[in-house]
Protein backbone atom coordinates (compact mmCIF):
# COMPACT_ATOMS: atom_id res chain seq x y z
CA UNK A 1 0.00 0.00 0.00
CA UNK A 2 1.44 3.58 -0.83
CA UNK A 3 2.18 5.56 1.65
CA UNK A 4 -0.68 8.32 0.46
CA UNK A 5 -3.45 5.19 0.69
CA UNK A 6 -1.82 4.75 3.89
CA UNK A 7 -2.05 8.15 5.36
CA UNK A 8 -5.83 8.58 3.67
CA UNK A 9 -6.61 5.51 5.67
CA UNK A 10 -5.11 6.79 9.04
CA UNK A 11 -7.21 9.70 8.77
CA UNK A 12 -10.00 7.64 8.12
CA UNK A 13 -9.55 5.55 10.51
CA UNK A 14 -9.05 8.81 12.83
CA UNK A 15 -12.63 10.19 12.65
CA UNK A 16 -14.06 6.49 13.04
CA UNK A 17 -11.88 6.25 16.77
CA UNK A 18 -13.18 9.92 17.65
CA UNK A 19 -10.55 12.11 16.62
CA UNK A 20 -13.24 14.65 15.65
CA UNK A 21 -14.49 15.00 18.95
CA UNK A 22 -10.67 16.21 20.29
CA UNK A 23 -11.65 19.23 17.36
CA UNK A 24 -15.47 20.50 17.55
CA UNK A 25 -16.22 22.80 20.45
CA UNK A 26 -18.30 20.97 23.22
CA UNK A 27 -18.10 17.89 21.36
CA UNK A 28 -17.93 14.36 22.85
CA UNK A 29 -15.34 13.19 24.42
CA UNK A 30 -12.94 11.44 22.11
CA UNK A 31 -9.40 10.94 21.47
CA UNK A 32 -6.63 13.31 21.49
CA UNK A 33 -3.75 13.08 19.74
CA UNK A 34 -0.59 14.93 21.93
CA UNK A 35 1.92 15.54 19.54
CA UNK A 36 4.85 18.04 18.61
CA UNK A 37 5.94 17.64 15.10
CA UNK A 38 9.18 19.18 15.72
CA UNK A 39 9.91 16.74 18.34
CA UNK A 40 12.78 15.23 17.68
CA UNK A 41 12.87 17.02 14.16
CA UNK A 42 10.48 17.24 11.45
CA UNK A 43 11.91 14.49 9.30
CA UNK A 44 10.94 12.03 11.75
CA UNK A 45 7.77 13.43 12.54
CA UNK A 46 5.86 10.98 9.96
CA UNK A 47 6.85 8.05 11.07
CA UNK A 48 5.72 9.29 14.86
CA UNK A 49 2.32 10.00 13.23
CA UNK A 50 2.05 6.48 12.08
CA UNK A 51 2.98 5.05 15.25
CA UNK A 52 0.66 7.43 16.91
CA UNK A 53 -2.52 6.81 14.27
CA UNK A 54 -1.71 3.14 14.39
CA UNK A 55 -3.79 2.21 17.54
CA UNK A 56 -6.58 3.11 16.00
CA UNK A 57 -6.06 0.55 13.56
CA UNK A 58 -5.77 -1.89 16.34
CA UNK A 59 -8.26 -0.93 18.71
CA UNK A 60 -11.01 -1.28 16.10
CA UNK A 61 -9.30 -4.67 14.84
CA UNK A 62 -9.45 -6.27 18.26
CA UNK A 63 -12.63 -4.10 19.59
CA UNK A 64 -11.01 -2.64 22.38
CA UNK A 65 -12.62 -0.11 24.72
CA UNK A 66 -11.11 3.26 24.79
CA UNK A 67 -11.28 5.23 27.88
CA UNK A 68 -13.40 7.88 29.15
CA UNK A 69 -10.51 9.89 29.78
CA UNK A 70 -7.33 10.28 30.65
CA UNK A 71 -4.05 8.55 28.63
CA UNK A 72 -4.80 5.73 26.60
CA UNK A 73 -2.29 2.81 27.76
CA UNK A 74 -1.03 0.76 25.09
CA UNK A 75 -1.18 -2.75 25.19
CA UNK A 76 1.62 -4.99 24.29
CA UNK A 77 0.45 -6.27 20.76
CA UNK A 78 -1.32 -2.46 20.70
CA UNK A 79 3.01 -0.85 21.13
CA UNK A 80 4.01 -4.20 19.09
CA UNK A 81 1.82 -3.25 16.15
CA UNK A 82 2.16 0.86 16.44
CA UNK A 83 6.03 0.21 16.18
CA UNK A 84 6.01 -2.18 13.53
CA UNK A 85 3.94 0.25 11.20
CA UNK A 86 5.71 3.29 11.90
CA UNK A 87 8.90 1.29 11.75
CA UNK A 88 7.10 -0.03 8.00
CA UNK A 89 6.56 3.84 7.23
CA UNK A 90 10.00 4.36 7.48
CA UNK A 91 11.15 1.81 5.30
CA UNK A 92 8.79 2.72 2.63
CA UNK A 93 9.87 6.57 2.84
CA UNK A 94 13.18 5.40 2.41
CA UNK A 95 12.63 3.36 -0.21
CA UNK A 96 11.60 6.96 -2.01
CA UNK A 97 14.31 8.98 -0.52
CA UNK A 98 17.97 7.55 -0.45
CA UNK A 99 18.98 10.62 2.18
CA UNK A 100 16.58 10.32 4.28
CA UNK A 101 18.16 8.39 7.25
CA UNK A 102 17.14 8.91 11.19
CA UNK A 103 19.41 6.74 13.80
CA UNK A 104 16.04 5.38 15.97
CA UNK A 105 14.04 4.63 13.11
CA UNK A 106 17.24 3.03 11.54
CA UNK A 107 17.37 0.33 14.42
CA UNK A 108 14.14 -0.24 14.26
CA UNK A 109 14.39 -1.24 10.73
CA UNK A 110 17.24 -3.99 11.66
CA UNK A 111 14.87 -4.78 14.96
CA UNK A 112 12.04 -5.94 12.95
CA UNK A 113 14.41 -7.33 9.98
CA UNK A 114 15.75 -9.54 12.91
CA UNK A 115 11.90 -10.72 14.33
CA UNK A 116 12.58 -9.08 17.39
CA UNK A 117 10.35 -6.37 17.44
CA UNK A 118 7.93 -8.16 20.17
CA UNK A 119 11.11 -8.51 22.09
CA UNK A 120 12.16 -5.27 21.84
CA UNK A 121 8.98 -3.95 22.91
CA UNK A 122 8.93 -5.86 25.72
CA UNK A 123 12.76 -4.94 26.67
CA UNK A 124 12.38 -1.04 26.53
CA UNK A 125 8.90 -0.55 26.08
CA UNK A 126 7.36 -2.72 29.16
CA UNK A 127 4.41 -1.22 31.00
CA UNK A 128 3.50 -2.72 34.59
CA UNK A 129 -0.13 -3.56 32.80
CA UNK A 130 1.27 -5.83 30.32
CA UNK A 131 0.35 -9.36 31.73
CA UNK A 132 3.47 -11.77 32.23
CA UNK A 133 1.66 -14.27 29.89
CA UNK A 134 2.77 -11.97 26.48
CA UNK A 135 5.99 -12.43 27.37
CA UNK A 136 8.00 -13.19 24.08
CA UNK A 137 9.41 -16.75 23.89
CA UNK A 138 12.84 -15.19 22.01
CA UNK A 139 13.89 -12.89 24.83
CA UNK A 140 17.08 -14.78 25.30
CA UNK A 141 17.90 -13.91 21.80
CA UNK A 142 17.29 -10.43 21.85
CA UNK A 143 19.18 -10.09 24.89
CA UNK A 144 22.12 -11.75 23.31
CA UNK A 145 21.69 -10.06 20.24
CA UNK A 146 20.60 -6.53 21.55
CA UNK A 147 24.52 -6.41 23.39
CA UNK A 148 26.18 -5.87 19.92
CA UNK A 149 23.46 -4.52 17.58
CA UNK A 150 21.72 -1.98 19.92
CA UNK A 151 24.73 -0.71 22.03
CA UNK A 152 23.89 2.35 24.15
CA UNK A 153 20.45 2.49 22.37
CA UNK A 154 17.70 4.39 24.33
CA UNK A 155 14.13 3.72 23.04
CA UNK A 156 12.60 6.85 21.56
CA UNK A 157 8.62 7.57 22.13
CA UNK A 158 7.32 11.50 21.12
CA UNK A 159 3.61 11.47 21.61
CA UNK A 160 0.55 9.81 23.53
CA UNK A 161 -3.27 9.49 22.89
CA UNK A 162 -5.35 10.49 25.81
CA UNK A 163 -9.63 9.97 25.86
CA UNK A 164 -11.84 13.18 27.05
CA UNK A 165 -12.41 16.70 25.83
CA UNK A 166 -9.60 18.67 24.27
Amino acid sequence: MSIFLRCVLLLALLGGFGLHGAIAKNAEPGVILRYDPDKPNRQSSIMWLAYLVAPTAYHEKHHLPTPTQGEIVPSFGEEVDARSTATKTYSELKAKDAKLHDAYWEALLEVERQQFMPAYVWTYLRRREWPASERPANLAAFERWKQKALRNHRAETYGWLEAGKP
